[in-house]
Parts: C-alpha cells; sequence; structure tokens
C-alpha cells in the first residue's frame, strides 16, 4: 500500500481532520487516534441516531465513516503526565494532525511548538475553521457556517429565493482532502531536507478555493455574482430542464456553438439552427426567454429515457438529476469502486464509499470498522516499552482509560 510504514497520530473531531486520516488509513498508513476518556471523539455518540436530518443505519456510519482503519488510544492530555505519553508517541511518528483550536492545544502542549520540538521531523498538519492568521483565527466553525461566509450560499438557487444550503460534510471532505495533499508535499520536502514543517487547511480557505471561479469574478470585475433564473438563462444550453413527467436533467453544454447543431437535430428543431435569434452563442444568450420556452414546450412532450435515447452518440453534455438513493444503485460509480463492497471488522462485508484517487501501482484499500474507545490503548503503550504495572498506574490514576 502506498503509505505502509507511515505513522501518524491524529488528534481530530467531528469530520475534517478525522476524514483526512481516514484516507491515510485508506492507503496503508497506521493511524492512531488520541482521543479523550471522556466519552471520546463526539461523534462516537450519533450511534444509531439520526444525524442532521439524515437516516440511521444499523452501526454508527456518520464516526464509521471518518474514522475507518485507525486504532484507538483514550488517553487525557490535560495532565502533564498524559502530556508525557503522548509526548513519547509522537517522538516516533512522522505525522501529527488535529483540529482543536489553537489555544486548547497550547494549554495541552499539544500545539506545533511543543511538539516540533520532541519531533524534529514531525509533519504537524492543522486544520482550522477560518485559517491560521487574523481575526478569527481562534473561532470553531462547522461547514455549514462557511458556505455562508465563503459566498456560495448567496450565489446558489434563483433570485429571491431562501439561500440554498449544502449537505453536512461538503465542506470538510474538500478541506480534508487540501489537508492531506499538504501533507504528502510536507512528507516530498522532508525526503529532500529531513525537515518537519507545520502545514494547514481550513474549511474557509478550501470552500474560497472551490468557488475561486466566482470568487474571481468578482476580483476581478468588482461586481456581485447574479442568482440566475433559469428562465432567462443567458445560456440556454447550460440549464436544467423537466420531462413531462418533471423528472429534472441539465444541459451542460459550455461550446454551446460546437453543441447547437446536434441538439436541434436531436430534438427535430433543425429549423431553428439557423433561425437568426438563436444561431450563435450571442444571439441565443439575448433571445435566451425565448429559447428556453421553446426547449421547455420540447422537453415537456418526452421522457427522460426518451431525451437520453434522442442526445445518444451527439455532442450534447447533459445529466439527469440524480437523487443520492439513485447515485447508490449508478453503475458508473460502482465500476470506477467510488462506490464499493469492503470488509468490515463487524458486519463483514459493508457497502460505502471507495477512495476517489487513483494509483495503478498501490491502490487503496478500504477497510471498514472503528476501534471502540481505547481499544487499543495496551498495544500502543506497549509498543511504546510501557510496563503492564506502567499501564495499570495510568489507568488508576484517569490518564488512560
Amino acid at each position: 500500500m502506498l503509505l505502509k510504514g507511515l505513522k501518524v497520530v491524529e488528534m481530530g473531531q467531528f469530520i475534517f481532520v478525522p476524514y483526512a486520516a481516514a484516507h491515510l488509513a485508506d492507503l496503508g498508513a497506521e493511524v492512531i487516534k488520541l482521543e479523550n476518556p471522556a466519552g471520546g471523539d463526539p461523534q462516537r455518540a450519533y450511534m444509531h441516531t439520526r444525524h442532521q436530518d439524515l437516516p440511521s443505519g444499523d452501526y454508527n456510519w456518520i464516526f464509521d465513516q471518518n474514522n475507518r482503519g485507525k486504532k484507538s488510544l483514550a488517553l487525557n492530555v490535560n495532565t502533564p503526565k498524559g502530556q508525557a505519553v503522548a509526548h513519547k508517541l509522537i517522538s516516533q511518528v512522522d505525522v501529527f494532525m488535529t483540529n482543536f483550536q489553537i489555544p486548547t492545544l497550547q494549554r495541552m502542549r499539544m500545539d506545533y511548538e511543543s511538539l516540533s520540538k520532541v519531533n524534529p521531523r514531525l509533519i504537524y498538519a492543522l486544520g482550522t475553521g477560518f485559517g491560521f492568521k487574523g481575526p478569527d483565527r481562534d473561532r470553531g466553525a462547522f461547514d455549514f457556517g462557511i458556505f455562508a461566509r465563503c459566498g456560495m450560499m448567496a450565489s446558489f438557487g434563483e433570485p429571491g429565493a431562501v439561500p440554498v444550503q449544502c449537505q453536512g460534510g461538503m465542506g470538510d471532505h474538500i478541506s480534508a482532502m487540501h489537508l492531506c495533499a499538504a501533507i504528502g508535499m510536507a512528507l516530498y520536502y522532508r525526503e529532500r531536507t529531513g525537515e518537519g514543517q507545520l502545514v494547514h487547511a481550513s474549511l474557509y480557505g478550501s470552500m474560497l478555493d472551490s468557488g475561486s471561479v466566482s470568487l474571481q469574478s468578482a476580483l476581478a470585475s468588482g461586481q456581485e455574482i447574479e442568482r440566475k433564473d433559469r428562465r432567462t438563462a443567458r445560456n440556454p444550453l447550460c440549464n436544467s430542464y423537466h420531462d413531462k413527467n418533471g423528472s429534472w436533467f441539465q444541459i451542460a453544454s459550455k461550446q454551446p456553438d460546437r453543441n447547437w447543431h446536434d441538439l436541434c437535430e436531436a430534438l427535430g428543431l433543425q429549423h431553428l439552427e439557423h433561425d437568426p435569434r438563436f444561431h450563435n452563442t450571442a444571439a441565443r444568450g439575448e433571445h435566451g426567454t425565448e429559447l428556453v420556452a421553446i426547449l421547455d414546450q420540447r422537453f415537456g412532450t418526452m421522457t427522460v429515457e426518451e431525451i437520453e435515447a434522442a442526445f445518444a452518440g451527439r455532442n450534447v453534455h447533459w445529466s439527469p438529476v440524480y437523487t443520492y438513493g439513485m447515485v447508490a444503485k449508478d453503475q458508473q460509480a460502482w465500476e470506477n469502486e467510488y462506490i464499493m463492497e469492503a470488509p468490515h471488522r463487524e458486519m463483514g462485508q459493508y457497502k460505502t464509499f471507495g477512495f476517489p484517487l487513483y494509483f495503478s501501482r498501490a491502490p487503496a484499500q478500504v477497510r471498514g470498522g472503528t476501534s471502540g474507545l481505547g481499544e487499543d490503548n495496551e498495544q500502543v503503550l506497549l509498543d511504546l516499552g510501557y510496563t503492564w504495572d506502567d499501564i495499570m498506574q495510568l489507568k488508576e490514576q484517569d490518564i488512560l482509560l
């Protein structure tokens, strides 16, 4: 596996950093999740409950998704003895990952300055809400709030509509991949120089980057991004439509002059191809309301299946609008192992998302299931050289679960 031999300690909670660490585990890294003995990662409490209006399941899928393939060490690092154990562990690993807030990390002596003295080769990966600097550096955040702050909510939906909220976890997952990329680059730098360093990604920065096409437009023009009304689309060939049964689909032609002929032919609208109102991109933009109405009428006589047959083999980019339930059955997702069946330590086999990147020589290996809180305490500490008597003393002092 790609990262076999890499040793990682993750002290994270909720989704952002735990999800990044789970990806490192998918790639073969040994990941030890450092948790507070008093309950651990708060997502452990979501067992068999609904989460953010999402269905519950037979297992704690929200925690499993973000923590698969890890060991659990339940250690109280709010005490000097607990910190000493943590520092001994971190002196022997390659990467430390956390999304605790900086003042908390400093109080626990788990900040970069403290740990880099323990291990100068350490890659310290920090995830924050709003960034490493600035007036909001010490504020916590969830991605629901970041969607509002980064401009996305104000740009989604039609004019006058309630701001559109994205599904939970989207910002965390994008940010997690940014943090994984930063860790990989820092490991490459360490290979050349022998030096560890602090790397950082934030929910805010990652979501600004995700929306950077619209953000760059605002930077370049000084103007706000307008919400789009599908009925007056400036490019009717990049717009949403529905069939006669009300099923929505999206035409996504960003080179409309190349696609216009095939669209007209597929829909039996050849008489429109050279109509002065629609014969090129500029004309279609000027008469967008008229063309959208014509296409609405035509699509309203067809089913999605008929539309798919009409577009087959033609230079028209389009896609039906799928629900997540439909995506769960999409052959394209299964063939590429974006969705897959994988081994699970409690359930045998289970359906889950795969690893989103492909490596021809060292593919990821998804392993589902999570350790119970503190399940790996003894083994981790024995590997560090602690004796059974040492371990029992730490338990008696409530430093180790």
